[in-house]
């Protein structure tokens, strides 16, 4: 495990990857010394298709416990790190796998999935993505419930994809703390590669902030000002000026690192399987996970954001806040 300078164990937590179910992602994990990872595998399966994802990944993660295993607890995830591998936390990226049945938040929680996104860019019971035009916020019936439900069996609420309502919504109706895991604030990006849609306001930043909850800030070439030329001393000025605009205890990372899947797979997660639309030959170019900045081609780049957050003078206790202590108390607070 990664240790500070003063020689005591850092946890590197990554608030949001998507890797295909292969032995070299989970090498990749701890090639870059990660402690552990919300790794989603479900966006736009139904319950049974997620099922089955599930039972893919429980078998990958068996075959390969010398580099990881599964947690569904903080007590666990610091077992697993102590031990040398990487915890991994499992998470949908949807609540599409729900199908309108509100015991399925329960049985799969008992699956071991810990955290769910409420939307993936469009609407659904729930509430509304942020591509739709008109947001009308958490859903009165079942949104209301489904959070309920969420907060009882200790499911941690993501609310990066979600639109500005909704967010604020969720926010506001959680009895617990929120994440938004891989976003970056609108008012410092402007507007990025890849829409201001996705990006967070400050109201919501603040708001999330009050109720103690955690944004983890992404190096994702879509949501960065100068996209995959965006240097690392710029995205260190991001996390600086988060700091200092919602505390250092609000702040983390999250990386949306997905690497391993073709590129039909990702115009998939993005329009869903009843589009008759396709992703615009703009936008797909270049892969989104392809063209990212040197600094971090890969995961190991976490420690390029420790050394520079180590230069711009962060104590070692807020360094480890950034880079997987805020997870850590959130975890703590929700999951359990």
């Amino acid at each position: 495990m990664p240790t500070t300078n003063n020689g005591t164990s850092r946890l590197i937590v990554d608030g949001l990857s998507m890797p295909a179910p292969e032995r070299r992602w989970l090498e990749a994990y701890r090639n870059a010394g990660l402690a552990c990872v919300n790794t989603c595998v479900a966006v736009w399966e139904n319950a049974g298709e997620a099922l089955s994802v599930l039972g893919r990944w429980r078998r990958l993660v068996e075959e390969n416990s010398d580099l990881a295993a599964i947690a569904t607890s903080v007590a666990e995830v610091r077992d697993i790190a102590d031990s040398g591998r990487t915890a991994i936390l499992f998470g949908f990226q949807n609540t599409a796998p729900i199908e309108h049945n509100i015991d399925l938040f329960g049985a799969f929680r008992r699956q071991g999935v810990c955290i769910m996104q409420l939307t993936y860019n469009l609407q659904n019971y729930i509430g509304c993505g942020y591509w739709e035009e008109k947001d009308t916020g958490v859903s009165s019936r079942f949104g209301a419930k489904a959070i309920e439900e969420m907060n009882r069996n200790r499911i941690l609420i993501d609310l990066s994809h979600c639109g500005e309502r909704t967010t604020l919504d969720a926010i506001e109706m959680s009895t617990v703390p929120v994440a938004i895991t891989h976003a970056n604030p609108r008012e410092y990006v402007g507007s990025p590669v890849y829409g201001s849609g996705r990006l967070k306001t400050t109201e919501a930043l603040k708001a999330l902030s009050a109720r103690n909850g955690v944004i983890g800030l992404t190096p994702n070439r879509n949501m960065t000002k100068r996209g995959a030329e965006t240097t690392l001393e710029e995205f260190g000025d991001m996390i600086a000026w988060a700091v200092d605009r919602f505390g250092i205890e609000t702040v983390a990372i999250g990386s949306d690192y997905c690497p391993g899947h073709p590129r039909h797979i990702r115009t998939w997660w993005r329009y869903a399987r009843w589009s008759r639309e396709s992703a615009p030959a703009e936008q797909m170019k270049v892969a989104p996970h392809e063209g990212w900045s040197e600094w971090m081609k890969t995961q190991e780049g976490m420690h390029n954001i420790v050394a520079e957050l180590d230069r711009r003078g962060f104590r070692a206790d807020e360094v480890d806040a950034v880079m997987g202590g805020n997870w850590m108390r959130l975890f703590e607070q929700t999951i359990g």
